[in-house]
């Protein structure tokens, strides 16, 4: 594989989450490569919305273009983050986690504390 710049392939490094803060500071769409917990690979593209920490690990959570819905990528799964110059919809991460929830993800243990935070 020939190796460009601003593309990085090995998991969980420093570098994407360089990446992921660089879409979300820029508001851009980013091309996501990712391991499932059973090691399924896929490539995505997102629109980040915002990173937060639960169970020990960091998430980023971001509308799936691929499955047209929100979802939650741990940052030790990534396995690749290519930057694009794409402009990314505005999301409400609240509403993001709320919808990757209803779509059969197991919901992050902070989702309960954004529901008091935001009056729901």
């Amino acid at each position: 594989m020939t190796r460009r710049p601003g593309v990085f392939r090995r998991p969980g490094t420093a570098a994407h989450r360089a990446a992921v803060e660089h879409a979300l500071a820029t508001g851009t769409v980013l091309r996501l490569h990712y391991a499932d917990a059973a090691g399924r690979s896929s490539e995505r593209l997102v629109e980040p919305a915002g990173l937060l920490t639960a169970g020990g690990h960091w998430y980023l959570i971001a509308w799936c273009r691929t499955r047209r819905a929100g979802r939650g990528f741990r940052l030790d799964r990534i396995t690749g983050a290519d930057p694009t110059p794409e402009p990314a919809g505005p999301h409400d991460l609240a509403a993001l986690l709320r919808g990757s929830a209803a779509a059969g993800a197991r919901p992050p243990a902070a989702l309960g504390a954004l529901d008091v935070l935001d009056g729901h």
